[in-house]
């Protein structure tokens, strides 16, 4: 299988990062970034334990989990006797609003590992756009799709075992289920990145027993998975089917592809992604997770009142308003983005828009 080795690759694939995507992340949490914390209920968060092993999970469990100490740190508190990440190792999350489709994803380290809480000094936060969550189709599962039995613990399977990890029925049948999952990443320096994949259930391709591949559609071009593999080719991963408790985490090593035969086999409409992200799995481990029960993210009613949240797309406006970027590009940026955020209502429209017109010439 055909693999893409450099960042040059992979900026032929899927373009160079706009400015414009560069210049919304901030370096602090602002009023904007606060909000949407005080209302999340949940968050991925991706980071390496004391034994160098990656893990990738869910965290939080009501509104306003994680505490704002200053305007760069944050903290949450750890289940007890889950695995903790190394102090000074990067940490990565990314905040999910029940009901809302953007994102917010922050990158840092951990700084205090103590009385059951991570503290994270914040060293880049964004929004991000909401084609992911839309694709998947996940809070509107959310209320159509019953709620699964719960499903028994599995224990780790790894390379050399038979038939391999993806071929334990229970791992096979939650990726079949499964609309969305987060992937984990780091680059050579330890930096970590969590990003979402979305798609309709079946999107993930079991290749065999220990082989997967994910799709990779048109996004915001950051593509900070593939940039991370082209120097550190270790992932963790973690996936969910809406409606459940469990979550499904999986670990190895994964690299990129531009295969025309695998990637036809993910056309929408005849419309193939323009690269795969495909993982070498070493473990798989489907187990209940705590924040996801006590989140209740899967319960229409307790989704977050959007008259009452944030406007992630305000907040975004906000970040591109005051973004720190040097030249005339950066100036004139700021100045357009502070009349968008003086029009949310305006914003709003045309992003949805956006995003209907975006996602109908990708097969949706």
């Amino acid at each position: 299988m055909r693999k893409v080795t450099t960042v040059e690759a992979v900026e032929a694939l899927i373009g160079r990062t706009p400015q414009m995507v560069l210049l919304k992340v901030a370096d602090a949490l602002d009023d904007g970034c606060r909000s949407v914390l005080a209302h999340s209920p949940i968050a991925g968060i991706g980071f390496r334990d004391d034994a160098g092993v990656p893990h990738t999970t869910l965290v939080g469990g009501a509104p306003g989990f994680a505490r704002v100490e200053s305007s760069s740190r944050l903290s949450f508190a750890i289940p007890a006797g889950s695995p903790q990440p190394v102090l000074g190792t990067g940490l990565s999350m990314i905040f999910l609003l029940p009901g809302i489709g953007e994102t917010l994803r922050l990158n840092g380290s951990a700084a205090e590992v103590s009385g059951g809480r991570v503290a994270v000094d914040v060293h880049e936060t964004w929004v991000h756009c909401a084609r992911c969550v839309l694709r998947s189709g996940l809070w509107k599962e959310a209320s159509s799709t019953p709620s699964p039995a719960p499903t028994p613990p599995t224990p780790p399977s790894r390379n050399g075992d038979v038939p391999g990890p993806l071929g334990q029925p229970a791992v096979a049948e939650f990726l079949s289920r499964t609309p969305f999952l987060l992937v984990s990443s780091r680059d050579a320096e330890g930096r970590g990145d969590t990003s979402p994949k979305g798609d309709p259930p079946g999107f993930v391709r079991i290749l065999d027993g220990h082989t997967l591949a994910i799709p990779d559609r048109r996004g915001n071009k950051r593509a900070d998975t593939f940039r991370n593999l082209m120097t550190c080719d270790e992932v963790s991963l973690a996936a969910l089917v809406p409606g459940g408790e469990d979550v499904l985490h999986m670990s190895g090593g994964a690299h990129v592809t531009d295969d025309p035969s695998l990637l036809a086999t993910m056309a929408l409409k005849g419309k193939p992604p323009h690269a795969a992200l495909v993982v070498r799995v070493d473990q798989a481990v489907i187990s209940p997770n705590e924040a996801v029960r006590m989140s209740g993210m899967w319960d229409r009613s307790s989704h977050v009142d959007r008259t009452r949240a944030p406007d992630l797309m305000h907040v975004a406006a906000q970040h591109l308003a005051h973004n720190k970027g040097q030249g005339a590009s950066a100036s004139m940026t700021r100045a357009v983005s502070k009349g968008l955020a003086a029009s949310p209502g305006l914003v709003r429209r045309a992003i949805d828009a956006g995003y209907r017109k975006e996602l109908k010439d990708e097969g949706y």
